[in-house]
């Protein structure tokens, strides 16, 4: 909602300007630094004085010059309000996460859980990286076992105060009573700050497949990567100062094992769809700053 600077106050503060003060106005809203709504003035008085100039009235005009003068000042002033920066914290955040939901069409039993920490480390307001570990005891569908780890780490680039690009680089670990398997997953996308939910981050990213799949001279390739690729869609929302939650999806392509030796015999492949539901905890590290910039007016937090 834009601030609306009433007539009078502009009026007084063209009075102060010959005795180069500005004036602090006793009914002016304390959000406002009154050094901050006389720039204001100061400035968008200067534009309408300009614009207006080439305006003119020929006969009776139907609306007084004053009024005209007073909405477009108001308009401009309600444009500058708009066009403020959101102020995100710049504190480390760290996180406490737990997901539940259901991977069974990527060969695990339901449901699925997984808990483990994170942190996430803004930098010189437009860079972030994040690192995060998970463990979880969901078992495969084919061995009836197993337990899976993983651990990751992610860059974010913030091209403006709502539109980031992110890449990640994750690892995993799976154990099971017939085999044991450990693959990359390296991914890029874009985040997007939002308020659908309350302040919020969707993150939408592509998996790139990795690892391999026949035998080569140089490679047995005993256990064959899934080349798992696909979307992920993931919205996290902070609903308390120190608590989020959030759901995520995904669309996967994924390949059964084969024998290595035979690529001649092909792999059969398969589309796969996930959804999981998010729980984080969120501790803050270090004091809030005291002092946010003139012009925020909200607190994304992250």
């Amino acid at each position: 909602m834009g601030t609306f600077v009433p007539l009078r106050y502009i009026n007084e503060d063209a009075r102060a300007r010959s005795s180069n003060k500005c004036p602090v106005h006793k009914n002016a809203s304390a959000t406002i630094p009154p050094e901050t709504l006389c720039s204001w003035v100061h400035m968008y008085s200067r534009q309408a004085k300009r614009i207006l100039g080439h305006v003119e009235f020929r006969g009776t005009a139907t609306v007084p010059k004053r009024i005209l003068k007073v909405a477009m000042m108001s308009l401009l002033l309600c444009s500058a309000s708009r066009g403020q920066e959101v102020f995100a914290d710049s504190r480390p955040r760290l996180l406490l996460d737990m997901e539940m939901g259901s991977q069974t069409s990527l060969g695990y039993k339901f449901p699925s859980i997984s808990v483990g920490p994170s942190i996430e480390i803004p930098v010189a307001k437009r860079f972030e990286f994040q690192a995060s570990g998970t463990f979880s005891p969901d078992k495969k569908e084919i061995t009836d076992d197993g337990k899976l780890a993983g651990g990751s780490g992610s860059f974010i680039t913030f091209a403006t105060q709502r539109v980031g690009f992110i890449a990640t680089l994750e690892r995993s670990w799976l154990w099971t009573s017939q085999f044991d398997k450990v693959a990359w997953y390296p991914s890029a996308g874009v985040v997007l700050r939002n308020d659908y939910f309350g302040y919020g981050r969707l993150y939408v990213t592509y998996t790139f497949p990795t690892g391999c799949q026949w035998a080569t001279a140089g490679n047995a390739c005993s256990i064959q990567s899934n080349r798992l690729q696909g979307l992920t869609v993931r919205q996290d929302v902070r609903s308390r100062s120190h608590m989020r939650w959030g759901l995520q999806s995904g669309l996967y392509r994924f390949c059964d094992e084969s024998n290595p030796n035979e690529p001649q015999t092909g792999r059969k492949c398969h589309w796969g769809a996930t959804a999981l539901a998010i729980i984080r905890f969120e501790f803050h590290c270090g004091n809030k700053p005291r002092i946010t910039p003139a012009d925020a007016t909200d607190s994304d937090n992250f």
